[in-house]
């Protein structure tokens, strides 16, 4: 019973379903055949009217569902097209409110002028070009560092008439941005034509003359307008134009009343302007008083200035900190040439610890960077040449020199005697040296800010080559009055104590030169090189030794060391000290020379005769030239 009741339907509901199938049965048992199939045939109608009904329940069910469906995609669309329009609005707002550029407007003309072609929007482009001109006069400074930037948007604007998207953006712009906006008018004088060009809310600057000047007169109104909105720049352009009185007051008024972001760059600008004129302290004064302003230029100056008194430890202290300051955030360098300020700083830097051929390397990237941190960029890359002894890459650079804009005439003018002065030294023509000296003599009288800064290092080799020449009066008298904290003034002290046979006071002078540049290689080196004449090649290795410790790629102490082991009868143990040195010094003609002998020494007479070859292709002191004739044989 119990798995029988299982599963059934019960209640009205079963109920009533039975019955309806069971009186469905009965009157079509009782019916007859036509009427059972009319039966039929409506029970199918009403099926298929209930189809239909529910199949329209669907469709609106599905279109319901798609309605709702498009309205959220119209309401997205609609809030996705909002935010492209305030974003829209936002940019357009941001760049109106970022405008910083300049604006020249046409400017007002007289009508039979303009009749003749000069418009009032021709004077306005006269007037851009003549601005452009002046806002491209390089720097290392970075435009965004000025008090009032430009940047490189300048242009002339015709006012829309009426309403216009163009005129409210002009708005916007005016209203929120920075923009410098020039306008002006020309009118006829008594005696030819005025112009005033007028800065938007500021000064008028106004300038006559003759039609025919009419070009002379837009330049002047234009540097007007230009020393009033772009200070520095101004100051930078006519130094630059060699206009340095005018640039020195610019100069001096922007560093002492100028804004501060001005005033820093100005005291190096006003240090450059006085380069001919004032001593070397006067100019280091200057320098200081830019440093507390983080400037980098300042700090490399400062360092040049202290390379020129002797005090080498101190310019070193100087480039490493005008480094830092350029990578510390650029230091308000010119992006554009950080890198080549860089390079140049760092060539500095490297030749003063003895490592000229990676300085070469690095003056070279500065110039194709196109960036000067010197006035003649070909002039130091000479120099370090010659310190690597590579004489014919020295002559090669100063055939079409490179020279930067603005430089002082006094450098200028003096370039090529100071380049035949080291060219000499090199070659140790004393003969030569001293008369060069001699004849720049007057040229250095003429500009006492050259003669302040080239009288101490230029004094102390005097006094050598006047000593090496046997003049060992004269030599004193020119060494006594050295600056004591030199450090090239105390190594030739005691090269010339040395050449006198005053062997003791040369151990003191070189002591004291190396404990004033404790970072450098050089009195160290010289230092072996007079032990190793003196026949202590045990005690030269020392001191070798210890300079290619302090700066591992100072050729000359590697060749000497080399030396002094092939005095030792370690010619062996010398080839390698030589194939070191020619990483650094590949055109060395002495290292050659040593090199080819210490392979004849060690019987690898081919490869010193390849070695003689190259060193007879290169430049060569004449005792070198003849101690080569006599090897060869």
């Amino acid at each position: 019973m119990t798995e029988e009741a299982e599963g059934q339907d019960t209640g009205a509901e079963a109920s009533g379903a039975a019955g309806s199938t069971a009186a469905t049965a009965l009157a079509l048992g009782g019916a007859s055949r036509e009427e059972a199939d009319n039966f039929l045939r409506n029970q199918n109608g009403l099926i298929a009217d209930q189809r239909h009904h529910l199949h329209r329940q669907l469709t609106a069910l599905d279109l319901g569902i798609w309605e709702k469906r498009i309205g959220v995609l119209l309401r997205i669309a609609t809030a996705f097209i909002g935010i492209v329009i305030a974003a829209g609005l936002a940019a357009i707002i941001w760049n109106a409110a970022h405008a910083d550029g300049l604006v020249i407007e046409s400017f007002s003309v007289p009508p039979d002028l303009a009749a003749q072609g000069l418009t009032g929007e021709v004077v306005a482009s006269q007037m851009l070009d003549r601005l452009s001109d002046m806002n491209a006069t390089p720097s290392t400074r970075a435009p965004q560092s000025y008090a009032n930037n430009w940047g490189d948007d300048l242009k002339v604007e015709i006012p829309d008439t009426g309403i216009s998207v163009g005129e409210a953006y002009r708005f916007l712009k005016s209203w929120l941005g920075h923009e410098t906006r020039i306008s002006g008018e020309l009118w006829h004088t008594a005696n030819g034509i005025a112009i005033t060009a007028r800065i938007t809310g500021g000064s008028a600057a106004t300038v006559d003359g003759s039609t025919a000047d009419f070009g002379a007169l837009v330049q002047k109104a234009a540097e007007g307008i230009y020393g009033r909105t772009q200070p520095y720049r101004y100051a930078l352009y006519l130094t630059v134009q060699g206009r340095r009185d005018e640039a020195l007051t610019r100069f001096k008024s922007l560093a002492q009343t100028g804004a501060a972001s001005d005033r820093g760059w100005a005291y190096v600008g006003w240090n450059n302007a006085i380069a001919d004129s004032a001593p070397s302290s006067e100019r280091e004064q200057l320098l200081l008083q830019a440093v507390p302003y983080r400037v980098p230029v300042a700090v490399s100056n400062l360092a040049v200035a202290e390379t020129g008194r002797g005090r080498d430890e101190q310019a070193l202290t100087y480039y490493k900190e005008a480094e830092s300051l350029a990578r510390d955030g650029g230091g308000d360098i010119n992006p554009a040439t950080l890198t080549g300020y860089l390079k140049g700083i760092e060539a500095y830097r490297l030749s003063l610890l003895g490592a000229y051929h990676a300085a070469v390397a690095s003056e070279k990237a500065a110039i194709d960077a196109g960036v000067a941190t010197t006035g003649s960029p070909s002039n130091a890359l000479a120099r370090y040449e010659i310190g690597e002894h590579d004489l014919a890459g020295a002559r090669a650079s100063v055939t079409n020199p490179v020279v930067s804009l603005g430089t002082a005439q006094a450098a200028l003018s003096t370039a090529p005697a100071r380049f035949d002065m080291n060219m000499a030294w090199e070659l140790q023509d004393w003969t030569s040296f001293v008369s060069q000296a001699a004849a720049l003599a007057p040229t250095m009288a003429k500009y006492p800010g050259l003669e302040s800064q080239m009288s101490t290092p230029l004094q102390p080799q005097l006094a050598y080559a006047q000593a090496k020449l046997g003049n060992f009066a004269e030599a004193e008298a020119l060494i006594t009055h050295t600056p004591s904290d030199c450090y090239p003034c105390l190594r030739l002290r005691a090269q010339i104590a040395e050449l006198e046979g005053q062997h003791r006071r040369a151990d003191y002078w070189f002591a004291r030169a190396a404990a004033a540049g404790p970072d450098f290689p050089f009195a160290d080196a010289e230092w072996g090189e007079v032990l190793l004449e003196r026949g202590q090649p045990d005690a030269a290795n020392e001191k070798f030794k210890l300079a290619n410790k302090k700066s591992p790629q100072y050729a000359d102490a590697i060749e000497m060391w080399g030396e002094a082991l092939m005095k030792k009868n370690r010619s062996d143990l010398a080839l390698a000290k030589f194939t070191e040195a020619d990483k650094y010094a590949p055109n060395w003609g002495r290292l050659h020379l040593k090199w080819g002998e210490a392979l004849g020494y060690t019987g690898r007479k081919d490869e010193a005769q390849k070695q003689f070859g190259l060193a007879a292709g290169l430049d060569l002191s004449s005792a070198d030239n003849a101690e080569l004739a006599k090897v060869r044989g």
